[in-house]
């Protein structure tokens, strides 16, 4: 995918970066209260690409070859997928802690450097315990229980690797895309789209940027919308003063981007907007006219999601 990592970004200071990480630090203690809730949420997901690829394809989703693009430092999909008996594996850039350990966090220092060894030491001695034991027993009382078997996680860029020519029957990837630097989008995508079988799909789900959470910096985050809260940034900042900065990469691309992009290397089944009127109580007349050249959907649709068949010509 040709970048360090998703959770490194290029902030100017050492203050900006430090107070952004305090928020996110701050949102995931907070959300420790809820955590079983939320991996419960996050397991339901599975059951839409159940869903889909069944409804799609018909299909049994259970014999299916599943791929996740960016599991990312905290793979709780992939987890859930392979813990419920199914054939899945996935790819990332970063090496996950499947396992806390001394040598696994200074391999993080070694690989990925001090910002990403302070987040990934954070992560494991306050999250990753808790989070797994709330995987564990959402997955109980669906009758698995928690395996972690790490030849299943793949490092390494998704443009670049070998994957067999119609290997593949299910890809999905979440929270990803808009990491991924805009001219390596083609070879990932080239080579996703060789490795589905004839019958295979993909569901796709960036966080497109022109949406008010698509600057990614933690005081806009979805859950936050709702909440009466001081910030320090403008709603829309990364489209308008562009003041601050999130930490991670993110490559910009709108909605009609994505929609080229996948229309390149795939038939595009459906797009939905997921999170369809993000944002709007702070959709002021004065705000939508400072950004009249994006629509409303794009601005007010954070997430999307990208349902994706193999091209005919590809079939044959």
């Amino acid at each position: 995918m040709n970048k360090t990592s998703n959770s490194v970004g290029h902030i100017g200071s050492a203050f900006d970066w430090g107070w952004e990480n305090l928020q996110f630090l701050r949102m995931r203690l907070q959300g420790l209260q809820s955590k079983e809730a939320d991996v419960a949420r996050l397991v339901a997901e599975l059951d839409d690409y159940r869903s889909i690829f069944e409804t799609t394809t018909g299909l049994p989703f259970h014999q299916a070859s599943i791929f996740e693009v960016g599991y990312g430092a905290r793979p709780l999909r992939l987890l859930a997928l392979i813990s419920m008996g199914l054939n899945a594996r996935g790819i990332d850039l970063d090496a996950p802690m499947l396992r806390v350990s001394v040598s696994a966090l200074l391999r993080v220092l070694r690989t990925n450097g001090w910002q990403r060894f302070i987040k990934s030491t954070a992560r494991a001695l306050i999250f990753d315990s808790h989070e797994r034991q709330a995987l564990n027993r959402v997955l109980v009382r669906r009758g698995a229980r928690l395996r972690v078997q790490a030849a299943r996680f793949l490092v390494g860029d998704v443009a670049d690797v070998s994957l067999p020519s119609a290997s593949i029957d299910f890809v999905y990837s979440e929270d990803v895309f808009e990491h991924v630097p805009r001219e390596a989008l083609d070879g990932v995508c080239a080579n996703l789209a060789q490795a589905l079988t004839p019958q295979g799909m993909a569901v796709i789900s960036p966080a497109v940027f022109t949406g008010i959470s698509g600057g990614h910096l933690v005081e806009w985050y979805p859950h936050t919308l709702k909440a009466d809260r001081d910030r320090r940034s403008d709603p829309w900042e990364h489209l308008r003063q562009r003041r601050f900065t999130a930490d991670c990469f993110l490559n910009e691309m709108r909605l009609h981007d994505y929609q080229r992009l996948f229309e390149r290397h795939f038939t595009v089944v459906a797009v939905h907007n997921l999170q369809a009127g993000h944002g709007r109580s702070f959709l002021t007349e004065d705000v939508r006219e400072e950004l009249a050249d994006y629509g409303v959907d794009e601005l007010l649709g954070d997430k999307w999601r990208f349902v994706l068949r193999k091209k005919p010509e590809e079939l044959t």
